[in-house]
């Protein structure tokens, strides 16, 4: 123990260039560290974060990962539009009638998106969506949902009824040609927050704010659907937390917003558009009975979530893996500099260790008193960069969130840590073997005679 207490300060001796030695070991582990730990994290939360998004059934023509990205991860924009019918098939929850989809689907929520506030996604729903899926049954076990319970407030109120109801007005207006702007009923006005949007907005209960259409120059904020906060959800953990949720029926009056593309004055309730249906099916093969059925379609597909993750990061694993690899070159060359600093300092310090095997230093006490050096360096460098990543992880939180969709635990530690700090530590050691071999063959005869 006292060689390596004399190593330390041999290393404190020379505090400038053992620092600097570190330095390049430390961001090297970093770099390593912060990579695993987000693709862990951010792997681990996109696949916790399907639970209670069995299908999502969006517009045809777009992949299942783009819609896996926008319904669930509110990642990205929407691609197209669906038709009532769909959701309206699709609703028909009665597991006794057979000639529905009401012996597969649990129930169905609709979303239609397009409109942002601050860079956080506004999500039109129904009230079903607090109801039934974020307060499943009991006999839900697999892949259930988070609950959803309010740090403050409570849900707005919009019900199934209140969207058939409001599918008709809109196509009464469309079949009439009334352009006029709509007005937003009061009761309609009222707005759900995200815990993660509340935070960064730094908005609460009894706030109040104005959805965005657009972007850049083109932005345009909704003034007529001024809407009230009434509701800020307690954090989940998934991509929810970015949501900010609205009636679906104040979408439908926004201007600009047509609640039906058809040109033809020939339509009904069931030609009105939504974004997506966020399905939750019975026990069983419903998923695939339903995702089936969808394929021979074309008016909709049906997206499997967990599915299409397992794809997404069968992709994300290689990049991951390419940028894993360079952060080991890091490390490796981070080595050469510890067997570089070593070496010129046993250079500079040939006499000092003359005189120390002059009183009787052994050779193995210099070798590995050096090669101490060398593991110190390795060993303070990895720990600190294992707690660097952590730290970065932690102080820019929220934008790992906003960024990825996902929130990332700082508090994540693995056990593989601890092997790269051993690994890092022992090839530390091995850059110090040549600079401790010198140092230990040391010519005391030749180098104290010289003076």
């Amino acid at each position: 123990m006292k060689l390596f207490a004399m190593a330390w300060r041999n290393l404190r001796q020379r505090a400038l260039s053992s620092t600097l030695t570190i330095l390049g070991v430390l961001l090297g582990t970093a770099l390593v560290t912060f990579l695993w730990l987000v693709a862990s994290e951010a792997e681990r939360k996109y696949v916790q974060s399907t639970s209670g998004f069995d299908v999502v059934v969006g517009p045809n023509g777009t992949s299942s990962l783009d819609l896996v990205l926008n319904a669930v991860y509110l990642a990205k924009p929407a691609q197209g539009v669906i038709e009532f019918r769909t959701y309206r098939e699709l609703h028909q929850d009665d597991a006794k009638d057979r000639k529905t989809w009401g012996r597969y689907v649990r129930y169905a929520i609709p979303f239609a998106y397009g409109d942002s506030f601050h860079g956080f996604p506004v999500c039109a729903t129904t009230d079903e969506f607090f109801l039934k899926w974020g307060n499943a049954p009991e006999t839900v076990k697999e892949d259930r949902p988070p609950e959803l319970r309010f740090a403050t407030g409570g849900p707005f109120t919009f019900s199934h009824e209140d969207y058939l109801a409001e599918a008709e007005v809109q196509a009464a207006r469309h079949r009439s040609g009334d352009t006029r702007e709509q007005e937003v009923p009061p009761a309609w006005r009222k707005v759900v927050l995200g815990a993660l949007a509340a935070r960064q907005l730094g908005l609460g209960v009894g706030d109040s704010i104005a959805p965005a259409h657009g972007t850049g120059s083109s932005l345009h904020f909704h003034e007529e659907a001024r809407s009230e906060v009434v509701g800020v959800l307690e954090e989940l953990g998934s991509p929810l937390d970015r949501g900010i949720f609205v009636p679906v029926g104040l979408h439908y009056r926004l201007s600009d917003h047509a609640a039906i593309g058809k040109a033809s004055v020939d339509v009904t309730a069931d030609d009105v558009e939504l974004s997506a249906v966020v399905v939750s099916c019975r026990p069983g093969i419903g998923f695939m009975q339903l995702r089936k059925a969808f394929m021979t379609r074309t008016d909709a597909i049906a997206a499997v979530p967990r599915i299409a993750v397992q794809e997404l990061f069968q992709v994300v694993g290689n990049i991951a893996e390419a940028l894993g690899a360079i952060a080991w070159i890091v490390l490796v060359v981070a080595s050469l500099g510890v067997f570089l600093a070593l070496y010129n300092t046993m250079v500079e310090r040939e006499r000092d260790i003359a005189i120390l095997r002059s009183i009787g230093a052994r050779r193995f006490q210099i070798f590995t008193i050096t090669l101490a050096e060398a593991a110190w360096i390795g060993f303070v460098g990895a720990a600190l960069g294992v707690l660097a990543a952590h730290a970065c992880v932690y102080l820019f939180a929220d934008g790992l969130a906003v960024s990825t969709g996902v929130p990332i635990r700082a508090s994540a530690f693995a056990m593989r840590e601890v092997w790269l700090v051993l690994g890092v530590t022992a090839l530390a050691s091995i850059a110090g073997l040549i600079p401790a071999w010198r140092a230990s063959s040391t010519d005391v005869a030749r180098l104290l005679s010289a003076n």
